[in-house]
């Protein structure tokens, strides 16, 4: 019989100690706006109390007992410190009153704001609330309503079956072994899930019915800690990507099994039974599901095809430049945003296979972003960034389009004067900088700073449907020319 497994973990801790310590201690802050029409819709379902929700500094910050009146939570309290800690010893998450910085396993995690004390309630950033509880975070401005969804259950057949799939995650013991490889990307793109691996981790795929699904095991592989922090996995081991615009696939979800060996299971659940293909590009492990299975077909790059590597600079905790003149924006978003336009319309070309460093809010290491480009043997490699105005410098504005080595030059020329006529801002012209993507990698690299992300700058045009087209447009125009397509 198959059974249902709820996310819990130590969200739920979490929220309910920190509630119950709301009224122990009161920082003082100064709230520059009180969103006292703004509404919480967790579930599907309004909330009480949510005419308390602030915007501070720009950082939207809601009551920590909206979300615990839903999902529960045990900690501890150290009065010496101000910390509240939320967990088993060796699996612990620490906040501190007036801190920006939260203490995980795997290191410091920053906030947007730090928590607080106002009265008797105790407020922590949205964006943490959705990156550490697992929750879909969605802002509709029209509405002023914040809506918080959580992840539907994962469904743990009988384990004497054939049809186990993602199974619950379990506690990891003091005594767990440490993995040989480690998961660093689950993507899909192009009808086909990519995911990257460190060490020598070997795939065991197989087609399950009833319902249809592709069961991805990989043995002695654990997550790592940058993908799990991307991914929000502080609060369990278990998670999932969205697959939209699949005529195929409905979903992928991924866990950690903390058996012996230790294993992480990636379950593709389809709408009907789909011929699949495996294979391996370096570190890059493909589940292609646009051919059927029987005979090899090429693999990326092959044919001839030119093989262009698209990367939406930061992700995950990794966000960014921040703008905060309005509903917070950040520059992950907006990268992603535009690298997926370019995705597309590259898609349209012949001779050309497109990757992307990530396809959703995952933070890719640099030096993971250099790995992905030469596993498959890319031709160029095109970084996607939005720039930010370091404290105590004079506004400005402007398009640039940055490289290190000189071999790249051209590539950045090329796409710069496509780039900056889209764009219609002040040329700051195609220039050399030290760019880690570009210095540690071997293929010709450009780094596009599309404007300034600031109260200010260039938000007007970089917010714009239009804009972001013709920019897209522009970009991908540059890599075709440079690669003579």
């Amino acid at each position: 019989m198959m059974a249902k497994v709820r996310r819990t973990g130590y969200a739920k801790r979490w929220i309910a100690t920190v509630l119950a310590l709301a009224a122990v201690f009161f920082l003082s802050i100064q709230v520059v706006q009180a969103a006292s029409s703004t509404k919480i819709v967790l579930n599907d379902r309004e909330v009480t109390g949510a005419r308390d929700v602030l915007t501070v500094k720009g950082t939207t910050m809601v009551p920590i007992r909206v979300i615990s009146e839903e999902l529960g939570y045990p900690v501890g309290w150290n009065s010496a410190s101000r910390q509240v800690t939320v967990g088993s010893p060796g699996d612990k998450l620490t906040l501190t009153l007036g801190s920006t910085a939260a203490i995980a396993p795997e290191g410091t995690i920053m906030l947007e704001q730090a928590p607080f004390s106002q009265g008797n309630t105790t407020y922590v950033p949205l964006r943490l609330v959705g990156t550490k509880m697992g929750l879909t975070v969605k802002w509709d401005n029209r509405a002023q309503t914040v809506f918080l969804q959580s992840p539907p259950p994962l469904e743990a057949p009988n384990q004497s079956g054939p049809n186990d799939d993602v199974d619950p995650p379990k506690p990891l013991p003091g005594g767990t072994p440490q993995a040989s490889s480690s998961v660093e990307q689950i993507s899909f793109s192009e009808n086909r899930v990519m995911i990257g691996v460190s060490g020598s981790a070997e795939p065991k795929v197989s087609a399950i019915a009833s319902p249809n699904r592709i069961v991805v095991d990989l043995p002695n592989t654990s997550f790592s800690p940058l993908f799990a922090e991307g991914q929000g996995l502080l609060i369990g081991q278990q998670g999932q990507i969205a697959a939209s615009g699949s005529p195929d696939v409905t979903g992928i979800r991924f866990a950690l099994n903390d058996d012996s060996p230790m294993r992480v299971r990636i379950v593709i659940d389809l709408n009907k039974a789909k011929g699949y293909e495996v294979y391996r590009e370096g570190s890059l492990i493909f589940i292609d599901l646009n051919k059927p299975s029987g005979p090899s077909t090429p693999g990326i790059g092959d044919d001839g095809k030119k093989v262009v590597v698209i990367d939406a600079g930061h992700g995950g905790k990794a966000t960014g430049a921040i703008y905060s003149g309005g509903p917070t924006l950040t520059e992950k978003e907006v990268n992603m945003g535009m690298a997926l336009k370019v995705e597309a319309l590259l898609k349209r070309v012949d001779g050309l296979d497109v990757i992307m460093t990530r396809s959703d809010d995952t933070d890719v290491s640099l030096q993971g972003r250099v790995d992905i480009a030469e596993s498959v043997d890319a031709d160029v490699m095109v970084s996607i960034h939005a720039n930010s105005m370091p404290k105590g410098t004079k506004p400005t504005s402007g398009t640039e389009t940055l490289y290190t080595k000189p071999e790249s030059k051209k590539l950045a020329e090329t796409i710069h004067k496509y780039v900056i006529v889209a764009t219609g801002l002040p040329d700051r012209k195609a220039k050399y900088q030290n760019l880690h993507v570009d210095r540690e990698s071997s293929m010709p690299t450009a780094l596009v700073e599309t404007g300034f992300l600031y109260v200010g700058g260039d938000v007007d045009k970089i917010t714009d449907p239009v804009w972001q087209d013709r920019v897209a447009e522009a970009i991908a125009r540059g890599i075709t020319e440079y690669l003579g397509l």
